[in-house]
């Protein structure tokens, strides 16, 4: 595979990762996230993460997510397809994605944290009756996910839990 983002050398270690993520293995998060660094040897900065993946940040604009366990994986194809095949109304609120490759996904790195107002709070609950009636169930919809774009958008920044079928508004 060859990435605009990653070079040769980090898409190996990325793919040596995997070789030694041991799928049926039960270890704590921060122990797999931990034994994932060390393994991975990235020069970049860990952002974040969750149970199922590892952020990097890029320092270029971007992110890169990495799969931690088999549902990492999932988590970045559900991105890719959802952000590739969604209508372009939709598209504004989803994080953009630049790359997919074998259990990574590079995108957009969007910071800006979403006021605590009233107005955002409702902004916020139409966004997610928006993506139920175009058949998205957007699970792990919460503001930790949520981010503002420069141009003002409420953007969702991880959707790898939504469940979708996508389809026209009621």
């Amino acid at each position: 595979m060859i990435s605009l983002f990653l070079t040769d050398r980090e898409i190996t270690s990325i793919n040596f990762w995997f070789t030694k993520m041991k799928p049926s293995h039960p270890e704590k998060r921060r122990h797999k996230r931990i034994r994932a660094e060390g393994i991975l040897k990235l020069k970049y900065n860990v952002i974040g993460g969750g149970s199922h993946r590892i952020v990097y940040d890029l320092q270029n604009g971007y992110v890169l997510k990495i799969a931690l366990r088999k549902r990492g994986f999932k988590s970045n194809k559900v991105e890719f397809n959802l952000y590739m095949n969604c209508p372009p109304e939709l598209q504004k609120h989803f994080c953009p994605v630049a790359e997919l490759g074998n259990g990574w996904i590079i995108m957009k790195k969007i910071v800006n944290e979403i006021p605590g107002s009233s107005e955002y709070e409702e902004k916020i609950s139409n966004l997610g009756n928006l993506f139920r009636s175009y058949g998205i169930e957007p699970l792990d919809f919460k503001r930790k996910n949520l981010a503002l774009t420069q141009d003002g958008e409420i953007t969702v920044i991880d959707y790898g839990n939504f469940k979708f079928n996508l389809r026209n508004p009621n």
